[in-house]
């Protein structure tokens, strides 16, 4: 039987809810007599790697600082409510430009959005607003857990990764604004069927481009089912980013980084996790990281703050800033590991982790 996409989602509300020390820098760090398994990367190699953002190819030595994973506009109503993307334009590029002006502000010029297909990815919104405020931002392709766009429904699975091979190598919605990267989710207890084809389509589709795959997924036994996936196609785990993995143990993420992914923390700066119910706290988030560059992993993980800047509808807004990152949690993390090793991971890994397609022309 022919796989096919035959859901348009959950309801609204499974969207939402399913969905201190000095530093020591790098040399004592990796000093723990551990082998080293991370990718070899020096800042000066980043900067030779290319950008596929929404304007155009930029150079790795053009940017300045990143953030690794927020929101400029988020819809959770789904795809086929006909409240889904009914919002003011002029106010939410108003307001996502605003965002980018506070970044920029900071130094930030690199934003990685991760607003994939399903929850209102536009990329003229992104271009638009990116544009007024002198930042790069770099979106994706890929479909979020089963809010299944009507154009896709019925779509056998090599058609769907043709469509996010098309949005990566030519462009998105009828546009010449390339996708950057793939995005994809999975639900807290594991894949669906109908997710399981969004992975293997997405598997497909980063096979042939050699675009990074991204994966929503908080818990460590849903991200070996999806991982199991993307292998079965011949994916490389070089090019996945294991997003928000901080409810996970340290352990399991090293056990996916051992394999060559990018572990990716975030939540900074919220008050709350009604989402993943995961830690949320500075002192957390900076064990985490310590840990992990301890192990040898320093060049494989990435924190931010997955905030979405406008949200549809209004009420559904969650208390996380981008702008937390570079503000607040940058110094900290370089009283903690170096401000070598704090840029590192606030620039070069985000670079190195989102770096264009290899299809990309």
């Amino acid at each position: 039987m022919t796989e096919q996409a035959t859901r348009c989602g959950p309801s609204r509300r499974e969207v939402l809810l399913g969905a201190a020390g000095a530093g020591v820098g790098l040399a004592a760090l990796r000093g723990a007599g551990l082998p080293r398994r991370a990718q070899a990367q020096t800042t000066g190699s980043v900067n030779e790697l290319e950008l596929q953002t929404v304007s155009g190819l930029v150079a790795g030595s053009a940017i300045e600082k990143a953030v690794s994973h927020e929101h400029l506009f988020v819809d959770f109503f789904g795809p086929t409510d006909p409240s889904y993307m009914n919002v003011n334009w002029s106010d939410a590029i108003g307001t996502s430009a605003n965002r980018l002006m506070e970044l920029k502000a900071q130094g930030v010029n690199l934003f990685v959005d991760w607003g994939c297909l399903g929850v209102g990815r536009n990329v003229l919104l992104l271009r638009d607003a990116g544009g007024r405020a002198g930042v790069n931002v770099v979106c994706p392709t890929g479909i979020y857990k089963e809010l299944i766009p009507p154009v896709f429904i019925g779509m056998p699975v090599d058609k769907i990764a043709e469509r996010f091979v098309e949005e990566l190598t030519k462009g998105c919605d009828a546009t010449m604004i390339r996708a950057g990267f793939i995005k994809c989710a999975v639900s807290d207890d594991g894949p669906t069927e109908t997710e399981t084809m969004i992975h293997r389509a997405a598997a497909m589709a980063g096979k042939a481009t050699g675009a990074t795959i991204a994966l929503h997924c908080p818990y460590y036994a849903a991200v070996e089912r999806v991982i199991a996936t993307l292998k079965g196609e011949g994916v490389e785990l070089t090019r996945f980013v294991w997003g928000h993995a901080q409810p996970s143990t340290v352990d399991q993420h090293k056990a996916v980084a051992a394999e060559g992914a990018t572990i990716q923390y975030d939540a900074i700066s919220a008050h709350s996790d009604p989402f993943f119910n995961g830690p949320i706290d500075d002192a957390s988030m900076l064990d985490r990281l310590e840990a992990m560059a301890k192990a040898g992993y320093d060049k494989q993980v990435l924190v931010s703050a997955d905030g979405s800047t406008y949200v549809n509808p209004q009420k559904w807004q969650y208390d996380r800033i981008a702008t937390y990152v570079h503000g607040y949690f940058a110094p900290l993390l370089e009283k903690r590991l170096g401000a070598e090793m704090a840029a590192q991971i606030l620039r070069d890994n985000v670079i190195h982790a989102f770096r264009k397609p290899d299809a990309a022309a």
